[in-house]
């Protein structure tokens, strides 16, 4: 019997295990069981580390700083959602359920977390408002896309509004269906670095765009829990070059 001591050393964080093994007669060793393990976590990132091994201070300013800044995307996030929220409720896009949750402001009232997606019905449970759109959706995988629904496969709601985005493109969609995409776009709108900042533009650079279309959506085999990873194929539709001069 022999105790092996297993380390696994990361940047912010240690982890560490004593494993209790034999040695069998051909010279081979086997596990026994592990006695004790465990992990010490250090509450640094690494910028932190490294002004603490050049010895800089951090200041109480400096934490307030940064803090304050995080405050300040919060309540800008919180005031274009408002102020989109408003915009729809005058326009009448917004559901009645949805609109009823929100104030003059465009701030849903407190105690309420209304789903613009999703309506309470009269048992309490709530309920798809667009299926009308995600019966569609399926039927559309029927025809494009049926290992999609083949084998009893339970296809989201959430799905749908990824099919309403490609719809509303070439065809009509309700005002409903418009304000949940908006929504959507205004949550999940991303970062965009500012490039300026990191290199020097160039007037005579040549610029080229690529359009891709989707030509197949394959099961690759992953799975995530109970979820399925897709691997989507795109295609070469056209491209456009462009010259920018002086």
């Amino acid at each position: 019997m022999k105790n092996i001591v297993g380390l696994d050393l990361g940047t912010n964080s240690i982890g560490w295990a004593v494993v209790n093994g034999s040695v069998n007669d051909d010279g081979s060793e086997q596990l026994v069981k592990i006695q004790a393990s465990g992990s010490r976590i250090i509450p640094m990132d690494a910028a932190m580390i490294g002004d603490f091994n050049k010895g800089n201070s951090i200041s109480q300013t400096a934490e307030r700083t940064r803090l304050r800044g995080v405050r300040r995307l919060s309540e800008r996030y919180l005031l274009r959602r408002e102020r989109l929220h408003r915009i729809l409720d005058i326009l009448g896009f917004l559901p009645f359920h949805f609109a009823q949750d929100l104030d003059r402001h465009g701030k849903i009232v407190k105690g309420k977390e209304p789903k613009l997606a999703w309506r309470k019905n009269e048992a309490g449970q709530f309920e798809f408002i667009f299926q009308d759109s995600f019966k569609e959706m399926l039927e559309d995988f029927k025809l494009n896309h049926p290992n999609l629904i083949t084998d009893d496969k339970k296809v989201p709601y959430d799905w749908t509004i990824y099919y309403l985005r490609k719809k509303g493109l070439t065809s009509k969609i309700s005002k409903e269906e418009l304000a949940w995409i908006l929504l959507n776009f205004n949550q999940k709108r991303g970062y965009y670095q500012l490039r300026g900042e990191e290199e020097e533009e160039n007037k005579n650079k040549l610029v080229e765009f690529y359009a891709l279309k989707v030509v197949a959506v394959e099961d690759s085999g992953e799975k995530k829990g109970k979820d399925i990873w897709y691997t989507s194929n795109p295609q070469l539709s056209s491209s456009a070059s462009f010259l920018r001069l002086n």
